[in-house]
């Protein structure tokens, strides 16, 4: 910062927390004047940080580059005589820091503009409306003369904080359409909407575009995108809106240089082994830290993968045993059916190979929700195919039959591997990752069915049956848990797809590249494992040749 910045800025700092604090009108006019010059407002805004914020650690606040310009463009219009750039669109990264800065702007803006106004925050839950809220609640409460300037708090039944000016801030999740009514009617003179990508695209049309038409008021979507069919998407590249919309857009290596956030400090190792994990082509990766639009979020498979396994080969007759066998089942629920899929793993130049050899439908009208019938069934499968290993999602009513397998699978002749397998939700959870690796094996060329045209009718007709569901399956966004989840689409099931990937994971995914596949005796029972519970205590049910325990860096909570 060079003198005469610095002197400017301390010129600042001292007329805001001098007797100029107390004098709202001539601190509008400095706001104002400010409005058309981001290098002024940049000033004014550390001016107002450093006099009035503190950090975490008590200190004066001092704004990460990242933060200062999210801050700077949404308090700024670089020319107040026309409509272009006074609506903002921001991506950024997850975790980077940008609801606290939307918070600063938020009270920087109430402190300069004392009379009247109206402030909304709106989000697609109410935690993540609240989070904005409380953050500028936090930073009026930190500081004395800032809490003098409150006239009322209210946390419930249509939450605000009010200046005594008359300046009031406001707060609304608008996830469903009875919420939308919260914002409908009203002219708010600053209108924020944080994880703008997650509201209903109809809802948002509906509610949130009809209060900023008749004003000029600042106008600032942020999130991070998700795909192309979103009304962030048409506010940046919709030519219809181009001459209203500036864009703001972060990604992760931003974050990495502007340095580390308070909530989840970021570095470039942090970021590299998260996208190791994650996978760079992953959706969760591109949309959330490389701040992509994509073309959908919908499709977990590529469909061409999924065409790709078909392969010339027959189902394996009953009866025959199959070396390396792996037998995956998907309990039926409500409507839905009990599926077995059999597979066997055989090894290739590119590494193991899972084959589909078999597979068997249970509908609930033939037995698909009775579990003396299903455990019959299960038992049969593995014992035609000479499976070693038997993975059941244990999810729901999968885990009352839970006990019995196992007991089952110890006393067969030989023992078989019995793994219950726990689905858990959420960006981490057990289901997203093992669908995750799922589409590598898919990628791959790792994975591989009969082709159906080569097939007697009724095993053809299972095999569409794996392809229609695998094409078709999809992420669900869920706005109030800020999560995507994998889901059919309504009329639809999963069940081949749940069948499938808990046995690929345990015949792909649980073993290294170099390990066999025989079948390993179980001498007692092991206990159940949550996903909040360590699953090292089961490392030793799985060895290698070498008779070194093998490194299992996939295996989720549960397994």
């Amino acid at each position: 910062m060079t003198l005469p910045v610095k002197n400017e800025q301390k010129k600042l700092n001292a007329a805001i927390s001098g007797k100029l604090a107390h004098d709202s009108r001539a601190l509008e006019q400095v706001f104002e004047s400010c409005r058309t010059d981001e290098k002024k407002m940049t000033l004014l805004v550390r001016a107002f940080s450093e006099s009035y914020l503190i950090d975490q650690h008590r200190r004066p606040l001092k704004l990460r580059p990242l933060q200062e310009s999210i801050i700077v463009k949404c308090l700024t219009y670089p020319d107040m005589d026309a409509t272009k750039h006074r609506k903002l669109a921001i991506l950024a990264p997850r975790g980077s820091g940008k609801s606290y800065a939307l918070s600063v702007a938020v009270v920087i803006y109430m402190f300069f503009k004392r009379f009247r106004d109206l402030v909304f925050v709106l989000a697609p839950s109410e935690d993540q409306a609240s989070l904005i809220f409380n953050y500028c609640y936090r930073h009026f409460a930190d500081n004395d003369f800032l809490m003098s300037l409150i006239d009322h708090f209210r946390h419930h039944n249509k939450p605000n904080i009010t200046m005594k000016g008359g300046t009031v801030l406001r707060r609304a999740p608008i996830a469903a359409s009875n919420q939308g009514q919260a914002i409908r009617g009203q002219h708010p003179t600053f209108l924020v909407v944080d994880e703008s990508p997650l509201i209903d695209d109809k809802l948002f049309i509906d509610n949130v575009e009809p209060c900023i038409v008749s004003n000029r008021a600042p106008f600032i979507n942020l999130g991070t995108p998700k795909s192309k069919e979103n009304h962030m998407y048409r506010y940046l590249y919709d030519d219809s809106y181009a001459d209203s919309f500036e864009q703001l857009h972060f990604t992760w290596r931003d974050a990495v240089n502007s340095g580390r956030a308070y909530s989840a400090p970021y570095t470039e190792n942090d970021m590299l082994t998260k996208m190791m994990e994650w996978g760079e082509d992953s959706i969760y990766w591109r949309t959330e830290y490389e701040c992509e639009f994509i073309e959908s979020v919908s499709q977990i498979f590529n469909p061409e993968h999924v065409k790709a396994c078909k392969e010339a080969y027959s189902f394996v007759e009953r009866g025959t045993k199959v070396h390396n066998c792996c037998v995956g089942v998907d309990i039926g629920k409500s409507v839905n059916s009990t599926i077995i899929s059999v597979w066997s793993t055989e090894k290739s130049d590119e590494g193991n190979i899972a084959r589909l050899i078999n597979i068997e439908e249970i509908g609930p009208k033939s037995g698909g929700h009775d579990i003396p019938y299903q455990r019959s069934r299960i038992l049969a499968n593995c014992a035609d195919f000479g499976a070693s290993r038997l993975i059941i999602d244990a999810t729901g009513i999968g885990g009352a039959i839970e006990q019995e397998m196992r007991l089952a699978c110890i006393e067969s002749k030989p023992q078989i591997h019995f793994t219950p397998f726990i689905f858990t939700g959420g960006p981490k959870g057990t289901k997203t990752q093992v669908y995750r690796d799922m589409s590598q094996y898919l990628q791959q060329g790792k994975v591989k069915i009969p082709d159906p045209s080569g097939l007697p009718a009724n095993e053809s007709k299972l095999v569409n049956k794996w392809l229609a569901e695998h094409i078709s399956l999809e992420y669900v966004m869920d706005a109030s848990q800020k999560t995507e989840k994998i889901s059919a689409p309504d009329g639809k099931h999963d069940d081949y797809c749940d069948s499938t990937v808990i046995a690929l994971h345990a015949a792909l995914g649980m073993l290294p590249p170099e390990s066999s596949f025989s079948s390993v005796s179980l001498n007692t029972p092991s206990r159940r494992v949550t996903g909040k519970q360590s699953n090292s205590s089961n490392g030793a049910l799985f060895a290698k040749t070498t008779g070194r325990r093998p490194i299992n860096k996939h295996a989720p909570g549960g397994i």
